[in-house]
C-alpha cells in the first residue's frame, strides 16, 4: 500500500521487527552458544584428565626415565623406614590441636603486617624444627658425651667417647687367672690415664678364651716363640672394593718364650701387626703369675697406651685425599740407550730401544703404585666413611665378626712422559769433584707447571718423578733457604696467571737417579732394578700423605720401658690400625656433625614437599641404607667398638 502512510488513511501499514531480532532474544542466543561451548570444553578436558589418569596409573614406572610426564612417582614412601617429621614442639603440645596452635602462631604476625597492624616491627622467621630422626640420634651422642665427660667436656673433643673395649687372652692359662690377669692391666690402664696429660678413652679389658690345652715347659717354649696370630681382622680386597672384619681388639699374652724371641736383659716383647690385635711375649714362665701380674699393672700399661692411642701432630687439618695422580718424567729415554750383545740381553740380539727402555719403565711404574700406594688409598677411603656398600638394613644389626665392605672412593691416575728436558741454566753444575748436580726448589717448581695441567681441586695430591738423563745423572733438588739437597721435595704453591694462589697445595717431586744398564741385562732383572727404584721414590709420596694427616712419615720407632721392647710390622710407612684409629677418632665428630645437619635438611625437604616431590622406590632405597649405617655408626660408638668402624660407615 503505497499510501499507507499518508495522512487520513483509515488503514496505515505498521511495520514490526521479526521477534527473533530483538536485543533480548540475542543475548539470550549467545549465551546457550557459550554454555554448550564451555560444556563441550569441560567435557573434553574432563576426557582428557580421566584418560591420563588411567594412563598414568597403569603405566609401569621407568628407573630409568628423568621425570614422569604425567604423575609423580610416589611409590617410595611405601618402603620408607624413618620418619621425616620434624620433632616435636617444645611449646605446643603433640596433635592436631597443637599442630594447629603452632601454625597459627607461626602466620599470625605475618597477616598483622599485611594488614597494617604493627607494621614497624620486626617479625623474624621462626626456626624450623630439627628432623625427629636427627634429634633421636643426637641425644644417644650427647649421652655418650655425657657419660664420658660429665657433660662438661666440648662434644667434639676425642676424649668424649666411651671406653674403649679390648679382650685380653692367654692361650697357655684357665679362665680364673686370666680374669685376674685383666683386672691388674685395666687397673693399670685407670692408673696410666690419671697420670696422663692427653684426652684419650678409657680402656675397658674383657677376657678372650684361646686356651687350647695345658702346656708343659717345653711345649710351652715352643708355642711362645712359634705362635702367630690368624689374621681375621685384616683388611681383604674384593673385586670392588675393600673390607674389613668388625671385632674388638685383643691383646694376646704368651709366656716362656725363649731368647730367641725375648732380647736378652727384657722381660717382655709386644708385636704391633696390620690389624688391632697386640702380641706380647715374657719369658717369664706360667708358674710366675704373681710377677706377670705385676708388670701387667705397673709397666705394661704405658707402654700399651703408646701404642693404642697414637699421636697426631698439629698437621691433622682434616684434609682428605680425594685424588692421586702421579706423572713420570724421563727427561731424555735416548739417553739410556745401550746394545744387547746376545741372546742374553733384551731383544735376543736386536739393540734395546729408547721406546723399550720407556715401556719397562711404564710397567715399573703401575706395579711400584700397585704394591705401594693402593692398599694406603684403600685404608684411608675406609675411615673417610661415605663409602659403605648397601647392606640389607631389614636384616640382623651390626656385631662382632660381621665384615663391613667399603667401596675404592680414591681415584690413583699413573702417567708417563718421555723427552721432556729440564730448562737450559737451571741445573748448577758443583765446583767440587764429588758433589752432586742440583736444581733449586722454585726452578722445580716452575718447570713442573708448565709440564703439567694442574688441576684445581684441594684434595688432589700430584707427585712428579723424574728421571735425568745420564748427562744430569745423580742429580738433586736444593732448598736455598736452608742449603739442604735431597732427592724429594714439597714443592711450594704455585701462583694463578692471573694473580692469587692455585687451590692445589698438595704437590711434590722425587728425583729417580736410574743406574746404567749394562749390554747384558736380562728383562726380568730389568725390571725388578726399575721397580725398586721407583717404588723407594713412592716412599716420599707415601710419608707425605701420612704426614698431612698429622702421622709421622714412618711408624715411630720410640723408646718404652727398660724391660720391654717394641716391633712393629716390616713396612712401617703403611698405615697401621691403631695410626688409622686416631685418624678416625680425631675427625669422626666433625663428620658426624656435618651428616647430622644435611640429613635434617633432607627431611625437612621431605616433609614439606613430599607431597609434590617424586619419590620412587630406588630413592628410598638409597636413603633407608643412608639412615641405616648412620645408626649402626652411632651404635658401634655405643658398643665400644674401635672408632674407625663407626668412621667407615
Amino acid at each position: 500500500n503505497a499510501n499507507a502512510d499518508e495522512p487520513g488513511n483509515p488503514n496505515p501499514l505498521i511495520l514490526t521487527a521479526p521477534p527473533n531480532s530483538t536485543p533480548q532474544y540475542r543475548d539470550k542466543t549467545m549465551a546457550g552458544t557459550r554454555l554448550t561451548i564451555h560444556t563441550t570444553f569441560a567435557i573434553e578436558l574432563l576426557l582428557l584428565v580421566a584418560i591420563s589418569f588411567l594412563y598414568a596409573i597403569n603405566r609401569p614406572h621407568d628407573a630409568r626415565s628423568s621425570a614422569e610426564p604425567f604423575l609423580t612417582d610416589k611409590s617410595g614412601w611405601a618402603v620408607l623406614v624413618e620418619d621425616v617429621s620434624p620433632a616435636p614442639s617444645p611449646e605446643y603440645n603433640d596433635g592436631i590441636i597443637g599442630s594447629v596452635l603452632e601454625t597459627a602462631a607461626a602466620i599470625t604476625p605475618h597477616i598483622y603486617g599485611l594488614v597494617g597492624i604493627e607494621s614497624e616491627k620486626y617479625i623474624p622467621d621462626r626456626p624450623r624444627r630439627p628432623s625427629a630422626f636427627v634429634e633421636e640420634l643426637r641425644r644417644k651422642i650427647d649421652k655418650v658425651h655425657d657419660n664420658q665427660s660429665g657433660g662438661e667436656e666440648s662434644k667434639t673433643q676425642t676424649n668424649a667417647f666411651p671406653p674403649l673395649k679390648v679382650n685380653l687372652s692367654v692361650p697357655q692359662l684357665e679362665s680364673p687367672t686370666l680374669k685376674s690377669f685383666a683386672e691388674a692391666l685395666e687397673r693399670g690402664f685407670q692408673s696410666q690415664q690419671a697420670m696422663s696429660t692427653t684426652n684419650d678413652p678409657t680402656i675397658q679389658i674383657g677376657t678372650a678364651d684361646r686356651t687350647t690345652k695345658s702346656y708343659d715347659n717345653v711345649s710351652a717354649n715352643k708355642m711362645c716363640d712359634e705362635f702367630q696370630v690368624t689374621i681375621q681382622s685384616a683388611p681383604k680386597n674384593f673385586p670392588n672394593g675393600y673390607q674389613r672384619e668388625l671385632k674388638y681388639p685383643e691383646i694376646i699374652l704368651l709366656m716362656g718364650c725363649s731368647r730367641a724371641t725375648i732380647p736378652e736383659g727384657q722381660l717382655f716383647r709386644v708385636e704391633v701387626g696390620s690389624n688391632s690385635d697386640v702380641i706380647m711375649r715374657t719369658s717369664l714362665s706360667a708358674d710366675q703369675t704373681k710377677e706377670i701380674q705385676q708388670h701387667l699393672e705397673e709397666n705394661i700399661p704405658r707402654t700399651l697406651s703408646e701404642i693404642l692411642f697414637v699421636p697426631l701432630s698439629e698437621n691433622n687439618q682434616g684434609h682428605r685425599v680425594e685424588r692421586l695422580s702421579v706423572q713420570l718424567i724421563d727427561e731424555s729415554p735416548s739417553s739410556h740407550h745401550v746394545h744387547a750383545s746376545g741372546a742374553n740381553g733384551f731383544g735376543d740380539g736386536n739393540s734395546f730401544t729408547a721406546k723399550d727402555h720407556f715401556d719397562i719403565l711404564g710397567t715399573a711404574l703401575s706395579s711400584s703404585i700397585q704394591s705401594r700406594v693402593d692398599s694406603l688409598l684403600d685404608d684411608l677411603s675406609f675411615i673417610y666413611g661415605g663409602n659403605a656398600i648397601e647392606v640389607n638394613h631389614d636384616g640382623p644389626r651390626m656385631m662382632e665378626g660381621s665384615m663391613i665392605k667399603s667401596k675404592r672412593a680414591i681415584g690413583v691416575e699413573a702417567r708417563s712422559t718421555g723427552y721432556l728436558a729440564l730448562p737450559e741454566g737451571i741445573v748448577v753444575i758443583p765446583e767440587l769433584e764429588n758433589s752432586h748436580k742440583h736444581v733449586s726448589v722454585e726452578d722445580m717448581a716452575k718447570w713442573t707447571k708448565i709440564s703439567r695441567q694442574w688441576t684445581r681441586n684441594s684434595g688432589d695430591v700430584e707427585w712428579t718423578l723424574f728421571v735425568p738423563s745420564r748427562d744430569n745423572s745423580q742429580l738433586m733438588v736444593e732448598d736455598k733457604s736452608t742449603g739442604t739437597k735431597g732427592l724429594s721435595v714439597i714443592l711450594p704453591i704455585p701462583e694463578k696467571n692471573g694473580g692469587g694462589v692455585d687451590s692445589v697445595s698438595h704437590r711434590g717431586l722425587s728425583i729417580i737417579n736410574l743406574p746404567p744398564a749394562s749390554a747384558d741385562i736380562e728383562l726380568d732383572k730389568l725390571l725388578s732394578t726399575y721397580r725398586y727404584e721407583i717404588s723407594q721414590s713412592l716412599g716420599y709420596l707415601v710419608g707425605y700423605i701420612r704426614s698431612i694427616h698429622g702421622l709421622t712419615p714412618s711408624t715411630a720407632q720410640k723408646k718404652h720401658a727398660d724391660d720391654t721392647s717394641v716391633k712393629y710390622g716390616d713396612e712401617t710407612d703403611k698405615l697401621s690400625f691403631w695410626e688409622l684409629e686416631s685418624v678416625a677418632r680425631s675427625r669422626y665428630y666433625t663428620i658426624l656433625d656435618l651428616v647430622f645437619s644435611e640429613t635434617d635438611v633432607l627431611m625437612a625437604l621431605l616433609h614439606q614437599h613430599g607431597g609434590t616431590l617424586s619419590f620412587p622406590q630406588e630413592v628410598s632405597y638409597k636413603l633407608n641404607n643412608a639412615t641405616y649405617l648412620l645408626r649402626e655408626s652411632i651404635s658401634l660408638v655405643e658398643k665400644g667398638f674401635p672408632i674407625m668402624y663407626a668412621s667407615s660407615l
